[in-house]
Protein backbone atom coordinates (compact mmCIF):
# COMPACT_ATOMS: atom_id res chain seq x y z
CA UNK A 1 0.00 0.00 0.00
CA UNK A 2 1.65 3.01 -1.01
CA UNK A 3 1.61 6.50 1.46
CA UNK A 4 -1.30 8.51 -0.83
CA UNK A 5 -3.51 5.07 -0.27
CA UNK A 6 -2.71 4.54 3.08
CA UNK A 7 -3.41 8.08 4.49
CA UNK A 8 -6.73 8.40 3.20
CA UNK A 9 -7.78 4.96 5.10
CA UNK A 10 -6.22 6.32 7.88
CA UNK A 11 -7.94 9.68 8.07
CA UNK A 12 -11.25 7.40 7.08
CA UNK A 13 -10.62 5.90 10.17
CA UNK A 14 -9.96 8.84 12.58
CA UNK A 15 -12.99 10.63 11.04
CA UNK A 16 -15.05 7.91 12.92
CA UNK A 17 -13.66 8.33 16.06
CA UNK A 18 -12.87 12.20 16.40
CA UNK A 19 -15.60 14.54 16.45
CA UNK A 20 -15.75 17.14 13.11
CA UNK A 21 -14.99 20.15 14.50
CA UNK A 22 -11.48 18.57 16.30
CA UNK A 23 -11.13 16.50 12.93
CA UNK A 24 -10.91 19.10 10.27
CA UNK A 25 -8.85 21.76 12.65
CA UNK A 26 -6.18 19.24 13.71
CA UNK A 27 -5.89 16.28 11.67
CA UNK A 28 -6.89 17.51 7.93
CA UNK A 29 -3.88 19.68 7.77
CA UNK A 30 -1.68 16.54 8.31
CA UNK A 31 -0.10 14.98 5.47
CA UNK A 32 2.16 11.48 5.78
CA UNK A 33 5.47 12.47 4.61
CA UNK A 34 7.22 8.99 5.40
CA UNK A 35 6.54 5.33 5.15
CA UNK A 36 9.44 2.27 6.08
CA UNK A 37 8.92 -1.21 6.82
CA UNK A 38 11.46 -2.71 9.33
CA UNK A 39 12.99 -6.27 9.27
CA UNK A 40 10.43 -6.95 12.28
CA UNK A 41 7.52 -6.30 10.70
CA UNK A 42 7.23 -2.51 12.37
CA UNK A 43 6.66 0.44 10.62
CA UNK A 44 8.15 4.27 10.91
CA UNK A 45 6.21 7.12 9.53
CA UNK A 46 6.25 10.47 9.51
CA UNK A 47 3.58 13.49 9.39
CA UNK A 48 4.01 17.06 8.24
CA UNK A 49 2.23 19.65 10.45
CA UNK A 50 1.90 23.12 9.30
CA UNK A 51 3.35 25.16 12.21
CA UNK A 52 5.05 24.28 15.72
CA UNK A 53 1.85 25.06 17.47
CA UNK A 54 -0.12 22.38 14.83
CA UNK A 55 2.88 20.38 15.96
CA UNK A 56 2.23 20.44 19.70
CA UNK A 57 -1.28 19.66 19.97
CA UNK A 58 -1.04 16.93 17.57
CA UNK A 59 1.80 15.24 19.80
CA UNK A 60 -0.02 16.12 23.11
CA UNK A 61 -3.44 14.65 21.99
CA UNK A 62 -3.44 12.77 18.80
CA UNK A 63 -0.31 10.97 18.45
CA UNK A 64 -1.83 7.15 19.83
CA UNK A 65 -4.68 7.59 18.09
CA UNK A 66 -2.41 8.44 15.02
CA UNK A 67 -0.24 5.74 15.53
CA UNK A 68 -2.60 3.21 16.46
CA UNK A 69 -4.53 3.83 13.25
CA UNK A 70 -1.23 3.65 11.04
CA UNK A 71 -0.96 -0.13 13.14
CA UNK A 72 -4.45 -1.43 11.96
CA UNK A 73 -4.11 -0.18 8.54
CA UNK A 74 -0.43 -1.07 7.71
CA UNK A 75 -0.95 -4.14 9.88
CA UNK A 76 1.90 -3.83 12.94
CA UNK A 77 3.05 -1.79 15.33
CA UNK A 78 4.13 1.59 13.90
CA UNK A 79 5.80 4.69 15.42
CA UNK A 80 5.05 7.58 14.37
CA UNK A 81 7.25 11.26 14.02
CA UNK A 82 5.40 14.48 14.34
CA UNK A 83 7.63 16.81 11.91
CA UNK A 84 6.93 20.48 11.19
CA UNK A 85 7.34 22.01 7.42
CA UNK A 86 10.61 21.14 5.73
CA UNK A 87 11.34 19.17 8.15
CA UNK A 88 10.09 16.09 7.21
CA UNK A 89 12.15 16.27 4.59
CA UNK A 90 14.95 14.75 6.84
CA UNK A 91 12.72 12.25 8.08
CA UNK A 92 13.34 8.05 8.14
CA UNK A 93 12.42 7.92 4.81
CA UNK A 94 13.82 11.19 3.10
CA UNK A 95 15.38 9.65 0.17
CA UNK A 96 11.43 8.18 -0.81
CA UNK A 97 10.32 11.99 -0.66
CA UNK A 98 13.64 13.98 -2.00
CA UNK A 99 12.58 10.96 -5.41
CA UNK A 100 8.96 12.27 -5.39
CA UNK A 101 9.70 15.83 -5.03
CA UNK A 102 13.09 15.82 -7.09
CA UNK A 103 13.10 18.90 -9.99
CA UNK A 104 13.56 18.68 -12.97
CA UNK A 105 16.78 20.30 -15.19
CA UNK A 106 14.71 23.86 -15.72
CA UNK A 107 13.21 23.81 -12.26
CA UNK A 108 14.11 26.73 -9.91
CA UNK A 109 16.09 25.71 -6.79
CA UNK A 110 13.62 27.35 -4.36
CA UNK A 111 10.72 26.36 -3.94
CA UNK A 112 7.58 28.64 -4.38
CA UNK A 113 5.90 30.09 -1.43
CA UNK A 114 2.65 27.57 -0.47
CA UNK A 115 -0.58 28.59 -1.73
CA UNK A 116 -2.99 29.59 0.81
CA UNK A 117 -5.91 27.20 1.56
CA UNK A 118 -7.30 29.24 4.20
CA UNK A 119 -9.82 31.90 4.29
CA UNK A 120 -10.25 35.18 5.98
CA UNK A 121 -12.88 37.85 5.85
CA UNK A 122 -10.34 40.50 7.11
CA UNK A 123 -9.63 44.43 6.12
CA UNK A 124 -6.81 44.96 4.28
CA UNK A 125 -6.28 48.26 5.40
CA UNK A 126 -5.76 47.50 9.06
CA UNK A 127 -2.32 45.80 10.08
CA UNK A 128 -0.13 46.45 12.36
CA UNK A 129 2.15 48.42 9.90
CA UNK A 130 -0.50 51.05 9.67
CA UNK A 131 -1.08 50.80 13.23
CA UNK A 132 0.32 53.91 15.58
CA UNK A 133 1.43 52.88 19.18
CA UNK A 134 1.72 55.70 21.89
CA UNK A 135 1.33 55.58 25.44
CA UNK A 136 -2.79 55.25 25.51
CA UNK A 137 -2.06 51.95 23.62
CA UNK A 138 1.38 50.22 23.68
CA UNK A 139 0.31 47.81 26.30
CA UNK A 140 -2.45 45.98 24.32
CA UNK A 141 -0.66 46.42 20.98
CA UNK A 142 1.96 44.47 22.64
CA UNK A 143 -0.45 42.26 24.11
CA UNK A 144 -2.02 41.45 20.48
CA UNK A 145 1.59 40.72 18.89
CA UNK A 146 1.82 38.51 21.69
CA UNK A 147 -1.42 36.51 20.32
CA UNK A 148 -0.82 36.97 16.91
CA UNK A 149 2.86 35.26 17.20
CA UNK A 150 1.47 32.58 19.17
CA UNK A 151 -2.53 31.90 19.09
CA UNK A 152 -4.25 29.57 21.22
CA UNK A 153 -1.88 29.47 24.20
CA UNK A 154 -0.55 32.36 26.46
CA UNK A 155 -3.72 35.10 25.93
CA UNK A 156 -6.70 32.91 25.00
CA UNK A 157 -8.93 34.57 25.24
CA UNK A 158 -7.58 38.47 24.47
CA UNK A 159 -10.23 41.01 25.44
CA UNK A 160 -9.74 44.57 24.52
CA UNK A 161 -11.69 46.94 25.31
CA UNK A 162 -11.80 50.97 25.66
CA UNK A 163 -14.09 53.58 23.95
CA UNK A 164 -15.52 54.18 20.73
CA UNK A 165 -13.20 54.89 17.99
CA UNK A 166 -9.84 54.46 19.62
CA UNK A 167 -8.59 51.07 17.29
CA UNK A 168 -9.89 48.58 18.95
CA UNK A 169 -11.39 46.95 15.36
CA UNK A 170 -8.02 47.64 14.13
CA UNK A 171 -5.69 46.16 16.25
CA UNK A 172 -8.52 42.76 15.87
CA UNK A 173 -8.14 42.82 12.16
CA UNK A 174 -4.16 42.96 12.40
CA UNK A 175 -3.46 40.15 14.79
CA UNK A 176 -6.09 38.24 12.23
CA UNK A 177 -3.17 39.18 9.61
CA UNK A 178 -0.70 38.33 10.89
CA UNK A 179 -1.67 34.95 12.24
CA UNK A 180 -2.71 34.69 8.36
CA UNK A 181 0.80 35.43 7.21
CA UNK A 182 2.18 32.67 9.39
CA UNK A 183 -0.94 30.05 9.19
CA UNK A 184 -1.99 30.43 5.22
CA UNK A 185 -4.19 27.28 5.58
CA UNK A 186 -6.26 28.93 8.79
CA UNK A 187 -9.65 29.97 8.61
CA UNK A 188 -9.91 33.07 9.91
CA UNK A 189 -13.28 34.33 10.95
CA UNK A 190 -13.91 38.24 11.98
CA UNK A 191 -17.72 39.21 13.00
CA UNK A 192 -19.40 42.01 15.05
CA UNK A 193 -21.60 40.07 18.08
CA UNK A 194 -24.78 41.74 16.27
CA UNK A 195 -23.85 39.40 12.95
CA UNK A 196 -23.57 36.45 15.41
CA UNK A 197 -27.28 37.48 17.09
CA UNK A 198 -28.98 38.11 13.32
CA UNK A 199 -27.66 35.09 12.08
CA UNK A 200 -28.69 32.59 14.88
CA UNK A 201 -32.15 34.39 14.62
CA UNK A 202 -32.03 33.95 10.74
CA UNK A 203 -30.96 30.04 11.37
CA UNK A 204 -34.06 29.34 13.50
CA UNK A 205 -36.17 30.68 11.63
CA UNK A 206 -34.80 28.80 8.10
CA UNK A 207 -34.47 25.55 10.18
CA UNK A 208 -30.44 25.43 9.86
CA UNK A 209 -28.91 25.57 13.42
CA UNK A 210 -26.72 22.61 11.79
CA UNK A 211 -24.71 24.87 9.30
CA UNK A 212 -24.95 27.73 11.89
CA UNK A 213 -22.86 25.79 14.59
CA UNK A 214 -20.50 24.66 11.62
CA UNK A 215 -20.04 28.13 10.50
CA UNK A 216 -18.85 29.55 14.16
CA UNK A 217 -17.42 26.66 15.48
CA UNK A 218 -14.81 25.85 12.75
CA UNK A 219 -12.58 28.44 12.21
CA UNK A 220 -9.12 28.21 14.05
CA UNK A 221 -9.15 32.15 15.16
CA UNK A 222 -12.47 33.96 15.31
CA UNK A 223 -12.45 37.72 16.16
CA UNK A 224 -15.58 39.49 17.59
CA UNK A 225 -16.34 42.77 17.97
CA UNK A 226 -18.51 44.92 20.11
CA UNK A 227 -19.13 42.14 22.19
CA UNK A 228 -21.35 44.16 24.47
CA UNK A 229 -24.17 43.39 22.19
CA UNK A 230 -25.07 40.05 23.30
CA UNK A 231 -25.94 41.18 26.80
CA UNK A 232 -29.21 40.69 27.89
CA UNK A 233 -30.05 38.20 25.08
CA UNK A 234 -30.41 35.06 27.13
CA UNK A 235 -30.53 32.35 23.85
CA UNK A 236 -27.42 34.50 22.12
CA UNK A 237 -25.48 33.97 25.39
CA UNK A 238 -26.21 30.59 25.57
CA UNK A 239 -25.24 29.85 22.09
CA UNK A 240 -22.42 31.74 22.20
CA UNK A 241 -21.02 30.18 25.48
CA UNK A 242 -21.07 27.04 23.35
CA UNK A 243 -19.61 28.64 20.73
CA UNK A 244 -16.65 30.02 22.95
CA UNK A 245 -16.19 26.97 24.79
CA UNK A 246 -15.89 24.72 22.00
CA UNK A 247 -12.88 26.62 20.26
CA UNK A 248 -11.31 27.44 23.53
CA UNK A 249 -11.32 23.67 23.94
CA UNK A 250 -9.92 22.89 20.79
CA UNK A 251 -6.93 25.38 21.65
CA UNK A 252 -8.27 27.97 19.30
CA UNK A 253 -7.67 31.85 19.56
CA UNK A 254 -10.53 34.10 20.19
CA UNK A 255 -10.37 37.72 20.31
CA UNK A 256 -13.02 40.31 21.92
CA UNK A 257 -13.47 44.07 21.61
CA UNK A 258 -16.20 45.98 24.13
CA UNK A 259 -16.49 49.24 25.14
CA UNK A 260 -16.00 48.44 28.66
CA UNK A 261 -14.27 45.54 30.58
CA UNK A 262 -16.32 42.50 31.05
CA UNK A 263 -17.04 42.82 34.60
CA UNK A 264 -18.85 46.43 33.85
CA UNK A 265 -21.25 44.53 31.03
CA UNK A 266 -24.74 44.84 32.56
CA UNK A 267 -26.87 42.03 32.11
CA UNK A 268 -24.26 39.18 31.09
CA UNK A 269 -24.25 35.90 32.13
CA UNK A 270 -21.44 35.31 35.10
CA UNK A 271 -20.31 32.26 33.28
CA UNK A 272 -19.39 34.33 29.98
CA UNK A 273 -18.21 37.30 31.95
CA UNK A 274 -15.87 34.41 34.01
CA UNK A 275 -14.59 33.34 30.40
CA UNK A 276 -13.83 36.60 28.73
CA UNK A 277 -11.41 37.35 31.81
CA UNK A 278 -9.73 34.07 31.95
CA UNK A 279 -7.22 35.58 29.19
CA UNK A 280 -5.91 38.59 29.16
CA UNK A 281 -7.85 41.92 29.58
CA UNK A 282 -6.37 45.11 27.80
CA UNK A 283 -7.68 48.34 27.59
CA UNK A 284 -6.87 51.41 24.64
CA UNK A 285 -7.18 54.76 26.00
CA UNK A 286 -7.76 58.23 24.33
CA UNK A 287 -4.59 58.96 22.06
CA UNK A 288 -2.47 61.83 23.65
CA UNK A 289 -1.36 64.57 22.27
CA UNK A 290 2.18 63.33 20.66
CA UNK A 291 0.35 60.28 19.64
CA UNK A 292 -2.34 62.36 17.89
CA UNK A 293 -0.36 63.85 15.89
CA UNK A 294 1.81 60.51 14.95
CA UNK A 295 -2.04 59.39 13.36
CA UNK A 296 -2.64 62.48 11.55
CA UNK A 297 0.86 62.41 10.21
CA UNK A 298 -0.04 58.63 8.54
CA UNK A 299 -3.35 60.28 7.75
CA UNK A 300 -2.01 62.66 5.23
CA UNK A 301 0.82 60.43 3.82
CA UNK A 302 -1.42 57.99 2.88
CA UNK A 303 -3.50 60.71 1.06
CA UNK A 304 -0.97 62.05 -0.30
CA UNK A 305 -1.41 65.80 1.14
CA UNK A 306 1.46 67.27 2.38
CA UNK A 307 0.09 69.55 5.64
CA UNK A 308 2.89 71.31 7.72
CA UNK A 309 3.64 70.26 11.07
CA UNK A 310 2.69 73.32 12.83
CA UNK A 311 -0.83 72.82 11.34
CA UNK A 312 -0.83 69.36 12.27
CA UNK A 313 0.23 70.07 15.72
CA UNK A 314 -2.54 72.83 16.00
CA UNK A 315 -5.18 70.00 15.23
CA UNK A 316 -3.71 67.39 17.30
CA UNK A 317 -3.70 70.06 20.42
CA UNK A 318 -7.28 71.35 19.90
CA UNK A 319 -8.63 67.81 18.95
CA UNK A 320 -8.50 65.77 22.05
CA UNK A 321 -10.67 63.03 21.25
CA UNK A 322 -10.98 59.18 19.82
CA UNK A 323 -9.06 59.25 16.61
CA UNK A 324 -12.17 58.35 14.14
CA UNK A 325 -13.42 61.39 14.69
CA UNK A 326 -9.56 63.36 14.73
CA UNK A 327 -9.30 61.97 11.23
CA UNK A 328 -12.80 63.23 10.46
CA UNK A 329 -11.61 66.42 11.45
CA UNK A 330 -8.71 66.65 9.34
CA UNK A 331 -10.82 65.69 6.54
CA UNK A 332 -13.29 68.20 6.88
CA UNK A 333 -10.22 70.98 7.26
CA UNK A 334 -8.78 69.56 4.49
CA UNK A 335 -12.15 69.79 2.11
CA UNK A 336 -11.81 73.69 3.34
CA UNK A 337 -8.58 74.77 2.10
CA UNK A 338 -8.24 76.36 -1.37
CA UNK A 339 -7.63 73.62 -4.30
CA UNK A 340 -3.69 73.47 -5.08
CA UNK A 341 -2.62 75.16 -1.87
CA UNK A 342 -1.40 74.07 1.15
CA UNK A 343 -3.04 73.61 4.29
CA UNK A 344 -1.25 76.68 6.98
CA UNK A 345 -2.03 77.31 10.42
CA UNK A 346 -4.62 80.29 10.03
CA UNK A 347 -7.04 77.52 8.12
CA UNK A 348 -6.58 75.61 11.06
CA UNK A 349 -7.40 78.24 13.44
CA UNK A 350 -10.25 79.47 11.47
CA UNK A 351 -11.99 76.03 11.41
CA UNK A 352 -11.84 75.84 15.36
CA UNK A 353 -12.97 78.91 15.33
CA UNK A 354 -15.95 78.71 12.92
CA UNK A 355 -16.94 75.54 14.29
CA UNK A 356 -16.73 76.71 18.48
CA UNK A 357 -19.21 80.14 17.06
CA UNK A 358 -21.25 77.06 15.08
CA UNK A 359 -21.51 74.73 18.44
CA UNK A 360 -22.31 78.03 20.48
CA UNK A 361 -25.22 79.06 18.66
CA UNK A 362 -26.35 75.65 18.72
CA UNK A 363 -25.87 74.11 21.86
CA UNK A 364 -27.27 76.21 24.82
CA UNK A 365 -25.24 76.38 28.59
CA UNK A 366 -27.99 74.62 30.33
CA UNK A 367 -27.58 71.63 27.83
CA UNK A 368 -24.03 71.16 28.69
CA UNK A 369 -24.65 71.44 32.85
CA UNK A 370 -27.59 69.17 31.78
CA UNK A 371 -25.32 66.42 29.55
CA UNK A 372 -22.29 66.81 32.31
CA UNK A 373 -24.81 65.87 35.40
CA UNK A 374 -26.56 62.95 33.51
CA UNK A 375 -23.01 61.71 32.71
CA UNK A 376 -21.90 61.63 36.37
CA UNK A 377 -25.33 60.84 37.53
CA UNK A 378 -26.40 64.01 39.29
CA UNK A 379 -29.06 65.97 38.88
CA UNK A 380 -28.44 70.15 37.05
CA UNK A 381 -29.93 71.21 40.29
CA UNK A 382 -27.03 69.28 41.94
CA UNK A 383 -23.90 70.68 39.60
CA UNK A 384 -25.29 74.09 40.36
CA UNK A 385 -25.76 73.99 43.65
CA UNK A 386 -23.55 74.32 46.93
CA UNK A 387 -22.79 71.04 47.88
CA UNK A 388 -19.33 70.34 48.12
CA UNK A 389 -18.69 66.59 48.13
CA UNK A 390 -16.23 65.86 46.30
CA UNK A 391 -17.37 63.38 43.45
CA UNK A 392 -19.74 66.71 42.66
CA UNK A 393 -17.08 68.75 42.95
CA UNK A 394 -15.13 66.81 40.40
CA UNK A 395 -18.44 67.50 37.63
CA UNK A 396 -18.79 70.62 38.19
CA UNK A 397 -15.65 71.51 37.05
CA UNK A 398 -15.62 69.53 34.25
CA UNK A 399 -18.91 71.48 32.72
CA UNK A 400 -16.92 74.68 33.65
CA UNK A 401 -14.20 73.85 31.28
CA UNK A 402 -16.28 72.62 28.79
CA UNK A 403 -18.55 75.84 28.97
CA UNK A 404 -15.39 78.33 28.71
CA UNK A 405 -13.06 76.55 26.38
CA UNK A 406 -15.63 74.88 24.31
CA UNK A 407 -18.10 77.32 24.19
CA UNK A 408 -16.25 80.19 24.61
CA UNK A 409 -18.42 81.45 27.87
CA UNK A 410 -16.75 84.46 29.92
CA UNK A 411 -16.27 83.30 33.43
CA UNK A 412 -18.56 85.65 34.94
CA UNK A 413 -21.25 84.07 32.94
CA UNK A 414 -20.05 81.16 33.70
CA UNK A 415 -20.18 81.75 37.26
CA UNK A 416 -23.79 83.22 37.31
CA UNK A 417 -24.97 79.61 35.59
CA UNK A 418 -23.75 78.31 38.78
CA UNK A 419 -25.33 79.99 41.74
CA UNK A 420 -23.22 83.42 41.73
CA UNK A 421 -19.77 82.15 41.55
CA UNK A 422 -16.85 84.44 41.94
CA UNK A 423 -14.94 84.51 37.95
CA UNK A 424 -12.05 83.73 40.19
CA UNK A 425 -13.94 80.19 41.23
CA UNK A 426 -14.49 79.67 37.71
CA UNK A 427 -10.81 80.60 36.95
CA UNK A 428 -9.43 78.00 39.33
CA UNK A 429 -11.95 74.99 38.02
CA UNK A 430 -11.20 75.61 34.01
CA UNK A 431 -7.05 75.52 34.98
CA UNK A 432 -7.54 72.50 37.15
CA UNK A 433 -9.25 70.71 34.50
CA UNK A 434 -6.75 71.54 31.95
CA UNK A 435 -3.43 70.13 34.09
CA UNK A 436 -5.23 67.02 34.87
CA UNK A 437 -5.72 66.88 30.54
CA UNK A 438 -2.04 66.93 30.62
CA UNK A 439 -1.91 63.72 32.74
CA UNK A 440 -4.95 61.79 33.40
CA UNK A 441 -6.34 60.29 30.12
CA UNK A 442 -9.47 59.28 31.88
CA UNK A 443 -10.44 62.90 32.37
CA UNK A 444 -9.78 63.57 28.10
CA UNK A 445 -12.19 60.51 27.65
CA UNK A 446 -14.97 61.76 29.99
CA UNK A 447 -14.75 65.21 28.08
CA UNK A 448 -15.02 63.73 24.87
CA UNK A 449 -17.96 61.50 25.74
CA UNK A 450 -19.98 64.35 26.98
CA UNK A 451 -19.18 66.49 24.01
CA UNK A 452 -20.04 63.70 21.86
CA UNK A 453 -23.64 63.47 23.57
CA UNK A 454 -24.11 67.23 22.34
Amino acid sequence: MDIISTWKAVQADLELSISPVHYSTWIRPLSLTSLETMSDGSHLASVLTPSAYHQQIVTQRYLGQLERSLGRVLGGKTTLSVLVGRDATESVSSKHLKQQAAPSLFSPNTLAPPTPTGSHNLNPKYTFDTYIVGASNNFAHAAAVGVAKTPGTRYNPLFIYGGVGLGKTHLMHAIGHAIFSDHPDWDIMYISAETFGSDLIASLQNKRTAQFKKKYRSPNVLLVDDVQFIAGKEYIQEEFFHTFNELYLSGRQIVMTSDRPPQEISRIEERLSSRFMGGLTVDIQLPDFETRVAILTQKCQSLGVPVPAEALSLIAERSPTNIRELEGVLQTILSKAAPGTDLTSNVVREYFGTEHERRSQRVRPNAVIAKTAQYFDFKPSELTGSSRKAPLVAARHVAMYLLYVDFDLPYEQIGDLFGGRDHTTVMHAVEKVAGELKTQAEIAKIIADIKHGL
